[in-house]
């Protein structure tokens, strides 16, 4: 079985988007929602996800077990 919110065949159209790089202002980072963070593929920064959609971390027991954080730890 697996985790609803990790299905994608549960996911909506806005669940993967792209994010301008706040770096270099020059390319496009594309996200799916449960992704923390990304290098930029043209200066190689990280481009942390502002739409990071993991509420499973809230309330579910097997959460670090199933994506492999702490809530606290994805929080920084």
């Amino acid at each position: 079985m697996k985790c609803p919110g990790q299905d994608m065949r549960d996911w909506k159209p806005g669940d993967i988007f792209e994010v301008m790089c706040p770096w270099c202002k020059e390319a496009k980072v594309e996200f799916f929602k449960d992704e923390p963070r990304l290098k930029c593929p043209s200066c190689g920064r990280p481009v942390k996800n502002p739409k990071i959609s993991i509420g499973c971390l809230e309330w579910c027991p097997f959460a670090k077990e199933c994506v492999g954080v702490q809530k606290d730890a994805e929080q920084t």
